[in-house]
């Protein structure tokens, strides 16, 4: 790599982000508010050089890099995240850097605003409005219909996303809600959730690989995700004719999406779009079926040479499944080595700290950990994430133990995510 190298300046990004950009030829600096925080300083450690910056204040973030304007090598600012891509954009304009217009992020922020443009230019419309007042709520609802959903105009990950199945659950939403809060509320959408990864270049939207996603079963499994979508050639041809149609509407030129659809009984209907990738879990499905999107998007925006792959690679069955714990104090986790050193588990990682309490599962903390496999078939790929699964086994305190001053043993029958939940000796628990 030579000094003259294309430049990637990476806001808060994750290890594999930054590994990604120096694999396509690219100079990394890193940007954070807390280059000591513990997924930051992972990413400092493989890149060419970083910077303490708030970047979420822009005057902040232009006095850091402003004199990139001026330099000869050509270079991008780029955000992986709902906020961190906003601002990326508003710099990249502001420096006239190559990248994603902001008014195209700030569409693809705005659900509310999206969803209006979209309705009209894809055909496929979803009842909505508005809601600026909790006082509110309960009438927009009604105008609605129930059931309907409400939530946030902006945010992703399913933040405090509420369904209103009736004037009852509408009034307990108002009840709890900020006197002004900036809602969008729409109809009920049933039918299997899908989400599109999609690569723009010059306003041409390719769709990457389309993912099923899987909904929470018994036990361990707090669903996933399966790649690819088991979908007909006509129907995927609908996913891809809406997804294409809101990244158009929104404005969108360039870089990674990540697009929400359901299918209905009408046809493929949107949720939401965002102008960065899916969460970790759905990058790692793609790029275990050969595609990088964070490679790509650098590549593409700093002008270098292509990651190999493109479309996910077929013949190949990728998923990835969340672990749910049950409530109480972790103490260990036994058979993950044997579940990593499974043929075909490429990743099994326990986000829940040993020794710590396991949150409640929400819409902010979906699941405990994942595990994701891939195989050479959808049979084969299911039945690895259920072995995979089965294998691990978490020693867990449940919560009424946990307060007392004599540790009585868990009941041996219950089950954790993946086996049942070991009696607890005082010597385990020693430090509670």
């Amino acid at each position: 790599m030579t000094p003259q190298a294309p430049l990637a300046v990476l806001l808060s990004p994750r290890r594999t982000v930054v590994e990604a950009a120096r694999r396509v030829g690219a100079r990394t600096l890193v940007l954070a508010p807390d280059l000591s925080s513990p997924a930051v300083r992972e990413a400092v450690a493989v890149a060419d050089s970083a910077l303490t910056v708030e970047w979420r204040d822009h005057p902040r973030l232009m006095m850091a890099i402003g004199h990139l304007a001026h330099l000869p090598v050509t270079a991008s600012v780029f955000g992986f995240t709902e906020t961190s891509a906003l601002a990326a954009a508003r710099a990249n304009e502001a420096l006239r850097l190559p990248g994603n217009p902001h008014a195209a992020v700030a569409y693809l922020t705005d659900k509310a605003a999206l969803r209006a443009k979209a309705d009209q230019l894809t055909g496929a419309p979803v009842r909505f409005e508005r809601c600026d007042r909790a006082a509110h709520v309960v009438s927009t609802a009604e105008r609605v219909g129930f059931p309907c959903v409400a939530k946030p105009r902006t945010g992703s990950g399913g933040q405090d996303v509420h369904l209103l199945r009736d004037v009852a659950d509408a009034a307990f939403l108002a009840a709890e809600l900020t006197p002004e809060p900036a809602l969008i509320v729409e109809e009920f959408l049933d039918g299997p959730e899908y989400g599109v990864q999609a690569h723009s270049e010059a306003g041409v939207h390719t769709v990457l690989a389309v993912t099923r996603k899987h909904p929470p079963g018994t036990g361990a499994d707090a669903g996933g995700h399966d790649l690819p979508a088991a979908l007909g050639p006509e129907l995927l041809a609908r996913i891809h004719g809406l997804v294409q149609g809101t990244l158009a509407a929104a404005g969108q030129r360039s870089g990674p999406s990540h697009t929400e659809v359901v299918v209905t009984p009408g046809g493929p209907r949107l949720i939401e779009s965002h102008a960065h990738p899916g969460d970790e879990s759905v990058a790692e499905l793609l790029a275990a079926t050969g595609t990088d999107v964070y490679a790509l998007a650098v590549a593409s925006a700093l002008g270098l040479p292509r990651p190999a792959g493109g479309t996910a690679a077929a013949g190949r069955w990728a998923g990835v499944r969340y672990l749910r714990l049950p409530p109480g104090l972790l103490t260990a986790v036994d058979g993950v080595e044997e579940a990593r050193a499974l043929p075909g588990v490429t990743g099994v990682e326990i986000s829940v700290p040993v020794g710590s309490h396991v949150p409640e599962t929400t819409s902010r903390v979906a699941g405990h950990g994942r595990v994701t496999v891939v195989a050479e078939g959808p049979h084969e790929r299911d039945a690895l994430l259920r072995k995979a699964l089965d294998t691990l086994c978490p020693i867990v305190v449940p919560e009424p133990l946990c307060g007392s001053g004599t540790l009585a043993a868990a009941d041996p029958g219950r089950r954790g995510p993946a086996g049942p939940v070991r009696p607890v000796k005082e010597e385990e628990h020693s430090a509670a």
